[in-house]
């Protein structure tokens, strides 16, 4: 009896084996998916607030892109808290002296969702169909959800290199898994909530892990670069993509 239950236990065991790779990317998928909703979420709720306060959310320079060297001034989480803190309070109509007007208490308004913790954009490459949110720091346990920018690089849209790690995933369009398919001439898009930033794909390189000069930027230029490991079994090189941004 014992040696059924010994063997049952290890076709189980078996079973648990063979489906932990396809149940763990479909989580990993499902995390991605659930930070792109936030941030969504968070958008329009930012789109309306400002709607409510005389903006125009698709204003130039607002949600939408303007033109390198343009200031803009997004709106903050900070003061979008404020703001709807104000709508928040109730306003209550007093009655003048000796009226029983009944009180008039104005509805609330909901808060925003939370931003998406650790996430600066959503990075688009419609060549590959891809789109995937952007988490600060290119740390193991971010680059299992997602892709996360290289610490010490620069900035979406600013002068510098803005440098973007992710994995190539054995799983057809997951990830990086489709980036040797960019070409020079091909876009990609940053949009950080406040920008988009559009870059045109200006060269592909196969390079050492060593060859960390692709992270430096040429003077004055706006410049990103995408990097995973290349080929997708037993890595030995990196597959970089490096763009400009289209002023």
């Amino acid at each position: 009896m014992s040696r059924r239950w010994f063997a049952l236990l290890l076709i189980l065991l078996g079973v648990g084996v063979f489906l932990y790779p396809t149940m763990n990317d479909r989580y990993e998928s499902y995390q991605q998916q659930q930070i792109l909703q936030q941030w969504q979420d968070n958008m329009q709720a930012m789109g309306q607030l400002m709607e409510e306060e005389g903006e125009d959310p698709h204003s130039e320079g607002v949600l939408n892109a303007a033109p390198v060297g343009s200031v803009v001034t997004p709106l903050s989480e900070a003061s979008a808290s404020t703001a709807v803190a104000g709508q928040l309070e109730s306003v209550v109509a007093k009655p003048t002296s000796g009226s029983k007007a009944p009180v008039n208490v104005i509805a609330t308004a909901k808060p925003p969702p939370a931003k998406p913790k650790n996430m600066e954009g959503v990075l688009s490459i419609d060549k590959i169909d891809l789109k995937l949110p952007i988490l600060t720091g290119a740390t193991m346990d971010n680059m299992k959800v997602a892709v996360a920018s290289i610490a010490n690089t620069g900035k979406a849209g600013a002068i510098g290199n803005y440098a973007i790690a992710g994995h190539r995933n054995l799983t057809y369009g997951k990830n990086f898994n489709r980036l040797d398919e960019v070409v020079p001439g091909d876009e990609i898009e940053v949009e950080t909530g406040s920008r988009k930033f559009v870059y045109r794909v200006e060269e592909k390189l196969y390079v050492l892990p060593s060859d960390v000069w692709v992270l430096q930027s040429t003077e004055g230029n706006r410049e990103i670069t995408l990097i995973t490991c290349d080929p997708m079994v037993d890595p030995t090189h990196r597959l970089i993509v490096k763009g400009k941004l289209i002023e």
